[in-house]
């Protein structure tokens, strides 16, 4: 039997997704499972297959977040049509109704000369991103509610580490010293492989402002290398026991080297941390991340 050329470029597509996606994150049913199967063992045999190839796409609607929340995108690939794929989110239980019809008609079809993965992959984009604000604009209500209502005495005081593989650019450097003045935290910025971020505060102020970093400092950088790690998070208790006085960047103050000046030296970042008073809390977080 002759290639069917529809079907197998049906089928490379979703080849392709399951090279993306992990098994427990796209699912297939039986029968797209088994036509993918026999593809994938044998590509030049021709196949006979009529039906719409399906699966369904279980993601985090934002795996930066400390949230679980999660949106199930069901993909349809037709065989016959000028509509070649077809991707809806199923309604999440936090969007009502108006929300989810609002979120389906921001969804544009596929255009003629339009690559099928780069249309999957940007509707994901884009719907993640809808729902993140959705839940942004949720979470910013409930804590505003919730600070409005706890006394002053009530409010949880942190310290928290973060770890970065990697930080240079100057702008984001500096958004993460101003975003936190703006909120009143306080800490220091270490720029280099690794960098380094302390934040002291109200726990709930801290959360936002990490929202913020992502959301808008890091809005130009594509997901997969917004890389950083929470190492930390210890409970003051009090006000007083912060260890840092204001919010600044400690780069400059520390003696660097390596090809490109980029790693600074521990030894000197631990002796200022032990003058602070956090140096059990470095020692923790740098033997965590393996620096």
């Amino acid at each position: 039997m002759p290639p069917n050329p529809e079907l197998e470029a049906q089928l490379e597509l979703l080849q392709l997704l399951t090279s993306m996606f992990t098994s427990t994150e796209l699912i297939l049913p039986e029968t797209t499972q088994s036509i993918l199967d026999q593809y994938t063992e044998e590509p030049s045999k021709g196949l006979s297959y009529t039906q719409e190839l399906q699966g369904d796409l279980t993601l985090s609607v934002d795996e930066y977040a400390s949230t679980s929340e999660q949106v199930i995108f069901h993909i349809s690939l037709p065989m016959k049509g000028d509509q070649k794929v077809q991707i809806r989110p199923k309604q999440p239980n936090f969007l009502n109704r108006n929300q989810y019809q609002a979120l389906l008609d921001d969804i544009p079809n596929v255009e003629p000369n339009e690559e099928l993965s780069e249309y999957i992959l940007s509707t994901i984009d884009n719907v993640k991103a809808s729902l993140q604000t959705v839940l942004k604009e949720s979470t910013a209500e409930k804590l505003d509610e919730q600070l409005d209502e706890e006394d002053d005495s009530a409010v949880e005081i942190i310290r928290v580490w973060f770890w970065l593989p990697s930080l240079s650019t100057r702008e984001k450097r500096d958004d993460m010293v101003n975003f936190a003045k703006d909120v009143g935290l306080t800490g220091f910025v270490l720029a280099g492989k690794p960098g380094l971020l302390a934040v002291e505060g109200n726990s709930q102020v801290i959360d936002k402002y990490m929202s913020r970093i992502k959301s808008e400092s890091w809005s130009d950088i594509p997901k997969h290398h917004k890389k950083i790690t929470e190492r930390l998070r210890r409970i003051l208790p009090s006000p007083e026991a912060k260890a840092f006085r204001d919010m600044r960047e400690i780069t400059d103050t520390i003696t660097h080297y390596g090809q490109y000046n980029h790693r600074g030296d521990m030894s000197e970042v631990k002796k200022l941390m032990d003058q602070w008073g956090v140096g059990d809390d470095f020692g923790a977080v740098i033997m965590n991340s393996g620096a």
